[in-house]
């Protein structure tokens, strides 16, 4: 993977909202954890929190990072 690469993966994962986003995302997911209910009631809602993006990698069909190239 270039460096290119690397920056548009970056881009595509940050998504529009860029860091403010990622920040905010990271907040309610603290806070999910952070609250009340079982593991899995917890589990469940930082899912559909993280759905809320509407990015591909909410839905799964993101394709994994590969490696360094050789």
């Amino acid at each position: 993977m270039g460096l290119t690469d690397l920056i548009d993966r970056v881009k595509e994962l940050f998504g529009e909202g860029g860091i403010d986003s990622l920040t905010d995302k990271a907040g309610e997911l603290s806070d999910i954890a952070q609250g009340e209910g079982s593991v899995l009631d917890k589990g469940q809602e930082a899912i559909e929190s993280l759905g809320d993006a509407g990015g591909e990698a909410a839905e799964g069909s993101a394709e994994p990072p590969s490696g360094p190239e050789r």
